[in-house]
C-alpha cells in the first residue's frame, strides 16, 4: 500500500469566503518523487483529533506559505496590522507538530513549516531577518521571473552527524532563498542541520543516530519542492521523506 502523506493547508479569503489551500508545487513534488497518496488537512480552530490523523497518515508535509506565524506564539511583539498572518493555520499546525514529533511520525517541513516546527517546540524567530546585524537579505526579488526567484542563491554547511549529511553525502549544498523571517533561538529538543555563511540557521531536525525512530523529522528554510528533480539534494530530501513514510506505513500496519 502506498504511504498517505498529510499536507497542512493555509486559509485565505477569496471574496466573501475563506478557502483551505495548498500550493500545487508541494503536491507535484511528492508525486514526482515517489509513489504516495497526498491528502490535504484543513486548518481550523476546531482541529481534527490527532489520534484519528495518525490512523490515516504515514507522513506529514508542513509546507511554506506567504503568511507568518503570529508573534504571540513565541513571545514577541505584535506584528504590524498589514502583515499577512493565518491564525487558523497556527491553531492547527503548532499543536499537530508537537503530536507528530511525540508520535515519531515522519515529517518534512518547508519555509513557514520550518519556522513552525521551531516555534511549536519552544523556539523563537527574527521577525525581520534582514534588519539583524551581519545577516544577508534572504528575501526573493518579487519582480524577478519565478525561475530566478527559486534559483540557487547561496550555500549551506551541513552538520557532520545530521540527517541532511546522511541523505546527500555532502558537507555543503546550494539552496534557494525566499524568506523574510528566520530562527532566532533554537528549540531545546531540535538539532541544527544546516547553517548559512551569515550564521542564519537553515535546517533543523529531531534526527538522532542512536534511535531507530523517528528516522525522518526534517525542517528546512529553503524550498526543495521547486523543480525537485533538477537539483540532487532537493530530490534526496523528498526521496528520503517518502521512503521513511513507507517504512512507517509497514510498521503501522
Amino acid at each position: 500500500m502506498k504511504p498517505v502523506i498529510g499536507i497542512i493547508c493555509d486559509t485565505k479569503m477569496d471574496g466573501l469566503h475563506r478557502y483551505h489551500q495548498v500550493g500545487h508545487k508541494y503536491v507535484k513534488a511528492l508525486q514526482k518523487t515517489g509513489k504516495c497518496v497526498p491528502l490535504l488537512i484543513p486548518s481550523s480552530k476546531k482541529t481534527i483529533d490527532h489520534d484519528d490523523l495518525f490512523q490515516i497518515f504515514d507522513g506529514f508535509l508542513i509546507p511554506g506559505s506567504y503568511s507568518n506565524i503570529e508573534p504571540h506564539h513565541y513571545g514577541a511583539a505584535e506584528a504590524p496590522t498589514d502583515e499577512n498572518q493565518d491564525p487558523l493555520r497556527d491553531a492547527t499546525s503548532l499543536p499537530l507538530i508537537r503530536s507528530i514529533i511525540k508520535n515519531k511520525t515522519p515529517f518534512l517541513a518547508i519555509c513557514r513549516g520550518f519556522q513552525e516546527v521551531n516555534v511549536a517546540m519552544g523556539g523563537t524567530l527574527h521577525q525581520r531577518l534582514h534588519e539583524v546585524d551581519g545577516r544577508f537579505d534572504h528575501r526573493e526579488n518579487l519582480h524577478d521571473p519565478i525561475d530566478k526567484q527559486y534559483g540557487l542563491s547561496h550555500s549551506v554547511t551541513l552538520a557532520d552527524d545530521g540527517l541532511l549529511r546522511k541523505l546527500t553525502a555532502q558537507s555543503e549544498i546550494m539552496v534557494n532563498s525566499l524568506h523574510g523571517q528566520g530562527v532566532k533561538d533554537v528549540a531545546p529538543s531540535l538539532k541544527i542541520e544546516a547553517i548559512a555563511d551569515d550564521e542564519t540557521i537553515e535546517a533543523l531536525s529531531v534526527y538522532d543516530t542512536n534511535e531507530d525512530s523517528p528516522d525522518f523529522g526534517l525542517a528546512v528554510q529553503w524550498h526543495p519542492e521547486w523543480r525537485v528533480n533538477s537539483h540532487g539534494p532537493y530530490k534526496q530530501i523528498f526521496e528520503g521523506f517518502i521512503k521513511a513514510s513507507k517504512r512507517y506505513n509497514k510498521q503501522r500496519k
